[in-house]
């Protein structure tokens, strides 16, 4: 028998056994970000716009700064300015605890970090299936939320903190 007889009655058997190549299953890309508490709104923000998360250290205040500027914090030996974010968009500032974190943004033109009450985690959002609106945006947050995503009947703001950054209010932290 030659060969090529031999592959057609090998592929011959198998296709009349039924064994098949199992299905491509196109698996959804899924969009990781940062979950947090602002007032009673759940934020969440892109992972590559954060730098790293630390408990909150001890701050040094700087004299003649807005409220919302909570002071310097030494992470790793790098001087950062904490902002207050609760605070800086019109909430009730955060009352540090044990659960207060410092979320350090990624940007190469600021060295600071936002203050936040406490983290909820890393949430998976499926960015086709889980968008929601944004109707109930407070108005002090809204130049900041790019969107809405709804998972397990909880909404999510997605808070852009490169918006934040380039915000000339953020900025302008001199009382």
């Amino acid at each position: 028998m030659n060969p090529v007889t031999l592959l057609s009655q090998i592929e011959q058997t198998i296709r009349d056994a039924g064994v098949s190549l199992p299905e491509e299953k196109v698996i959804a890309e899924q969009w990781v970000g940062l979950g947090f508490k602002v007032g009673d709104a759940q934020l969440v923000t892109a992972m590559g716009q954060i730098r790293e998360v630390v408990p909150c250290v001890p701050l040094t205040a700087v004299s003649r700064t807005r409220s919302w500027m909570r002071g310097i914090a030494n992470v790793r030996g790098t001087l950062l300015t904490v902002v207050d974010l609760q605070a800086f968009l019109g909430f009730e500032p955060v009352s540090i605890d044990q659960y207060s974190r410092l979320i350090v943004i990624n940007d190469d033109s600021l060295q600071g970090c936002l203050l936040v009450n406490r983290l909820q985690g890393l949430r998976h959002f499926d960015p086709l299936q889980d968008r929601c609106a944004t109707d109930n945006v407070q108005e002090r947050m809204a130049p900041y939320v790019i969107g809405g995503l709804c998972k397990d009947q909880e909404q999510w703001l997605v808070f852009d903190v490169n918006k934040l950054v380039e915000d000339r209010t953020f900025r302008k932290v001199a009382a």
